[in-house]
């Protein structure tokens, strides 16, 4: 097994939890490898907020392929890095937010990602847990007490602002 990939963990309620990470195959450690901690950590679905050109190749081809291998419900929200989410994200998020909300009532354990595990990934970590009932300013405290780089770009503030 190559390094391991490092994640940060949110619990919530219900024995809920979301895992926030750098995205998988990145940080010294292989896709697959990546994969197989998050889903032995409880892992039963990954959210990934990165661009088709954010990794190289078939990056994120690859990255979907895997998922499916490993039996991991998998959702793309794209979003460009340290820009506020889109149209692209905005079509996908009500469908991908639904499943979300439902694992998590059942105590499931989410995969939520861009590239560097802070920006795009609080982004979508804060919007989850807001429509959970978490206030604006405690969502924001906890994903920033595991992830300081969260909430740092004026345009995710300005945007997760919207949905208190």
């Amino acid at each position: 097994m190559s390094n391991a990939h490092p994640f940060w963990t949110l619990p919530l309620a219900g024995g809920a939890k979301l895992l926030l990470t750098p995205c998988p195959g990145t940080k010294g450690a292989n896709l697959q490898d990546s994969l197989m901690q998050l889903k032995d950590a409880g892992a039963t679905a990954v959210l990934t907020a990165l661009e088709m050109g954010d990794l190289p190749d078939e990056g994120l081809n690859q990255l979907a392929e895997q998922c499916k291998a490993l039996e991991l419900k998998w959702f793309h929200l794209p979003i460009e890095d340290d820009c506020a989410p889109g149209d692209e994200f905005n079509a996908s998020w009500p469908q991908a937010n639904k499943a979300a909300q439902v694992m998590l009532d059942n105590g499931e354990v989410l995969v939520v990602h861009c590239m560097g595990g802070s920006g795009r990934t609080g982004l979508i970590a804060a919007r989850i847990m807001l429509d959970r009932g978490i206030g604006l300013d405690s969502a924001i405290e906890q994903i920033q007490a595991l992830r300081p780089g969260a909430f740092t770009r004026q345009a995710h503030i300005d945007y997760i602002k919207q949905y208190k």
